[in-house]
C-alpha cells in the first residue's frame, strides 16, 4: 500500500484460457525434425524445420525452414512449462529398457 492507504496494482501474470477454440481453417501440419532457438530482451524465437537425406560426417546438414515462431517472453514461459510437463508425461509411460 502507498502512503495513502490505496493499494497499487500488480501487474497481473497471463494465463491460458480455459477454455480455447483453435481456429484451424489456415492449419498446416509439418513434421518437424529440426529445431533452433534464440532470444532478444523482447522475444524469443523458435524455428522449425525439417532435413531431407542423410547427415554427412564432416558435411553441412541444410535444413528447410518450416515455420518461424516469435513468442514474448511469457508466452515462451507457459510454452516450456507445457513441454516440460508433456515430456515428464511421456517419459513414464514409455517403456523402460532392461
Amino acid at each position: 500500500m502507498d502512503q495513502a492507504g490505496d493499494r497499487r496494482s500488480e501487474p497481473q501474470a497471463a494465463t491460458a484460457p480455459e477454455h480455447l477454440r483453435w481456429d484451424t481453417s489456415a492449419m498446416q501440419s509439418h513434421c518437424c525434425t529440426i529445431a533452433t532457438a534464440s532470444a532478444t530482451f523482447d522475444e524469443v524465437v523458435i524455428n522449425f524445420g525439417g532435413k531431407s537425406g542423410h547427415d554427412y560426417p564432416g558435411g553441412e546438414v541444410v535444413g528447410e525452414l518450416l515455420q518461424r515462431i516469435a513468442l514474448r517472453p511469457l508466452a515462451a514461459k507457459h510454452l516450456l512449462a507445457t513441454l516440460q510437463k508433456l515430456l515428464a508425461d511421456y517419459d513414464n509411460r514409455r517403456p523402460r529398457s532392461r
